[in-house]
C-alpha cells in the first residue's frame, strides 16, 4: 500500500519528494533559470503546493539531469508530468528530460491502464520544445480548451480609452453604490469572515458552474498567506468583508492572479477588485508587466466574457503533450 503522507514517495526504482512549503526557494531558483516563458498559470508554486492533497492528487517533484519535474499522482496512482522541466537548460535537454520521465510514467502507468501525458504546455513552450531534434520523433501534441489570460498592469491603472469604457463604468456603479468601501491588505482575524464569504460564493455565484474546484485551493491560501508570501487584499464595506483577491509577484517577473471572490449583491466588485490588485502589484514593483488571470473556459460568455473585460494583451494557447507510439 503507498504511503502518500510521508516527505519521499517511491514509485518503482525512482524516488520522488511530496511538495511542501519548504520547497518555495528551490522551485523559485529553478524558475529563474528556466530558458522558455515560464508563465503557465497552473505552474505557480502556491497554486501546486495549495491543491496538493494526498486523498485526492499528490504533487511530487525530483530534479532530472539538474532540471525539475514535476508531477501529479492522482487518486488511482497515474503518474503525469505537469509541465515542461523548469531549470537552466535547451530544447534539446528539456526534451531529453521529457522523454526520460515520459517513459518512466508510462512503464508504472501500463499496470493501471493510466494514460501518460504533459498535462499542459503553453504555446511558448511548445514552440521552444519543438526545435529539439527529439520532437518530430518522440511526441505529439493536441489542443487543449481555453487560453491563458494575461492583462497589462499599465492600462490596468490607467483604464483610458473606449476599450474600457464598460469597465470604468462597472466600477463607478461600484464605488457610488458603495461609497465608504475600502480595499486593504487581509490579517490573520479575516480568516473566519473570508471562510464565511467563501461559503456565500459557492452557494451564490458558483452555482453556475458545472464543478467548484478551488475549496482547498481557497482555504490553504487564506490559511497560509504569510508564510506562503502571497498577496491577499479584501473589500470591506461598513466592518463587512465583501470581496477578496489575491495573487502574487512571480521569480520571473511577472504577477499571477490567484482568487477572485466576492459577495453577489455587489455588482462591478469583481472589476473593482482586479483593477486594485494591479495597482497594488504595481506599487510592490513597478517593473511588473503582465498579470495572468488564469484560465478561461474557452467557451463564449461567463468567465470568458468577464476576462475579456480588462482587454488582455497575451492570450496564451495551451497543449497536452503525449508520446509518439513506437
Amino acid at each position: 500500500m503507498l504511503d502518500k503522507n510521508q516527505r519521499v514517495i517511491i514509485l518503482g526504482k525512482w524516488a520522488f519528494k511530496r511538495i511542501e512549503m519548504r520547497d518555495k526557494e528551490i522551485y523559485s531558483n529553478f524558475i529563474k533559470d528556466t530558458q522558455y516563458p515560464a508563465d503557465l498559470w497552473s505552474s505557480n508554486f502556491d497554486y501546486l503546493w495549495a491543491v496538493s492533497n494526498p486523498k485526492r492528487e499528490l504533487v511530487l517533484w525530483k530534479v532530472v539531469s539538474n532540471m525539475l519535474v514535476i508531477f501529479k499522482l492522482s487518486r488511482r496512482n497515474v503518474l503525469q508530468i505537469a509541465f515542461p522541466p523548469l531549470g537552466k537548460g535547451s530544447a534539446e535537454k528539456a526534451a531529453r528530460v521529457l522523454l526520460k520521465c515520459m517513459k518512466f510514467c508510462d512503464k508504472w502507468n501500463q499496470a493501471i491502464k493510466g494514460k501518460t501525458r504533459v498535462r499542459v504546455v503553453t504555446e511558448q513552450q511548445l514552440a521552444f520544445i519543438k526545435t529539439s531534434k527529439l520532437f518530430e520523433r518522440k511526441f505529439r501534441y493536441k489542443k487543449l480548451s481555453g487560453v491563458d489570460r494575461h492583462i497589462s498592469v499599465e492600462k490596468m491603472i490607467s483604464l483610458s480609452g473606449k476599450e474600457f469604457k464598460d469597465l470604468r463604468n462597472n466600477i463607478n456603479r461600484f464605488r457610488k453604490s458603495c461609497p465608504n468601501a475600502i480595499v486593504r491588505p487581509a490579517e490573520a482575524k479575516d480568516y473566519p469572515a473570508l471562510l464565511g464569504l467563501k461559503e456565500t460564493w459557492n452557494q451564490s455565484l458558483g452555482v453556475k458552474y458545472k464543478r467548484i474546484w478551488d475549496d482547498q485551493f481557497y482555504l490553504q491560501l487564506m490559511k497560509f498567506y504569510q508564510e506562503l508570501d502571497h498577496i491577499v487584499l479584501v473589500a470591506e464595506n461598513e466592518g463587512q468583508i465583501i470581496g477578496v483577491v489575491s495573487g502574487g509577484i512571480l521569480p520571473h517577473g511577472q504577477a499571477w492572479g490567484a482568487l477572485l471572490k466576492k459577495r453577489p449583491e455587489y455588482p462591478g466588485l469583481s472589476e473593482f477588485l482586479n483593477v486594485e490588485f494591479a495597482r497594488e502589484i504595481h506599487k510592490i514593483d513597478p517593473s511588473v508587466e503582465l498579470i495572468n488571470l488564469g484560465t478561461d473556459s474557452g467557451n463564449k460568455g461567463g468567465l470568458r466574457t468577464f476576462k475579456d473585460k480588462f482587454r488582455p494583451t497575451l492570450n496564451a494557447r495551451r497543449y497536452s503533450l503525449y508520446l509518439r507510439p513506437r
